[in-house]
């Protein structure tokens, strides 16, 4: 069976090209256009209030037995 799409092949590409449009940046910068890019972004919307800190403490009251 031939594959139309190979979703491996082109994360893998859109990784270099996203590399080499942050090539000059800061890590910082890099932070800023990333939250720029997710401020509007519907399921990120939905998700944010289930982020976690590092080590894995959660930083929401909502309950994660849903």
């Amino acid at each position: 069976m031939k594959k139309s799409f190979d979703a491996v092949k082109f994360m893998r590409k859109r990784r270099v090209d996203i590399d080499a449009e942050d090539a000059g940046l800061t890590w910082q910068e890099r932070s800023d256009k990333t939250r720029r890019i997710l401020e509007d972004d519907p399921l990120w919307q939905r998700l944010r209030s289930r982020a976690v800190q590092s080590g894995g403490v959660r930083t929401s009251n909502v309950p994660t037995d849903r």
